[in-house]
């Protein structure tokens, strides 16, 4: 049994746990703890050495690894790519099981194996990036990140095996494909009872649409006759106020004729109100005149 070196390519973490595996196997004291421990570290990781100071202990040589070369200082960094991981183009299931759990492994390393299962059952269902496998896997409920493989892999080989693969663009086959009438079967079926409480939820909003839009007609008519009464009643209004007009023009004129043209009114203001004719006053004051100036 020989034990794996370490020059910083590999996992820090696995070196370190086949390191205390092996150790416990071999029921080593500290001393040959530490001995095989850096005999083992091979490259850049055994420059550690270098700085682990005169008598230094396992700890303190496993403690400056980490600080180099783990991932303590970027759990941060693997939480952020748990969240954004997707499953690529014609990647496998199998595939992205061992990326996610290996992510959550350095994103998580002081938690619990059930933490750990829990967080990575949630991402492995995120990442599949499939809505409708996504609540297949759901609905059955798996309690680890391994039952949620298991349901997967199930749920795409009855897929497949249902739905023909599409043809290759480069074929050169152009035979018509023949129709496979059980996967519109199992198509319908699915989408059967969301279609109809669609249509229900549409018909009911177009329903609901139209009443209001009676009511807001409706409202519109009556207001539009208001409008309509208000108009005749202020038009029949002006043409009373009108003839009203006009006949107090014509009762005018009636009470108070017009006065001739060889007339004017009276400037000594007679209690008679009539005109007196000038041309009759002026001739007699001529006369006047005369008459004084002949008897002088």
């Amino acid at each position: 049994m020989k034990l794996m070196t370490y020059d910083r390519t590999g996992s820090l973490e696995t070196f370190l746990a086949k390191f205390s595996r092996l150790a416990e196997y071999m029921r080593w004291d500290d001393t040959d703890r530490y001995y095989h421990l850096c005999a083992s570290l091979d490259s850049i990781a055994g420059q550690v050495l270098w700085d682990a100071g005169p008598q230094p202990t396992v700890a303190d040589v496993i403690t400056l690894l980490r600080t180099r070369f783990g991932n303590e200082l970027q759990a941060e960094r693997f939480k952020a790519e748990v969240k954004v991981r997707r499953r690529r183009p014609n990647e496998s299931l199998q595939q992205l099981y061992q990326d996610i759990s290996k992510l959550v492994a350095l994103a998580y390393p002081d938690s619990t194996p059930e933490l750990s299962s829990h967080v990575a059952k949630e991402a492995f269902v995120i990442a599949l990036n499939d809505l409708r496998l996504q609540l297949k896997v759901i609905e059955r409920e798996p309690k680890t990140v391994e039952d949620a493989l298991n349901i997967a892999s199930k749920m795409e080989a009855f897929q497949a095996s249902v739905i023909p693969p599409e043809p290759d663009k480069g074929a050169t086959d152009h035979r018509v494909r023949p129709k496979v009438k059980a996967t519109y079967a199992v198509e319908s079926e699915e989408q059967v009872t969301p279609t109809k409480k669609d249509n229900q939820r549409s018909q009911g909003l177009i329903e609901g649409q139209l009443a209001d839009l009676q009511k807001q007609c409706n409202s519109n008519r009556e207001a539009l006759g208001r409008l309509k009464a208000q108009k005749e009643e202020a038009e029949k209004k002006a043409a009373q106020a009108t003839q009203a007009a006009k006949a107090a023009g014509q009762a005018a004129k009636t009470a108070n004729p017009p006065a001739s043209a060889g007339s004017a009114p009276n400037q000594d203001g007679g209690n008679n109100g009539y005109y007196r004719q000038q041309g009759n006053y002026r001739g007699r004051g001529r006369g006047r005149g005369n008459y004084q100036a002949k008897s002088e």
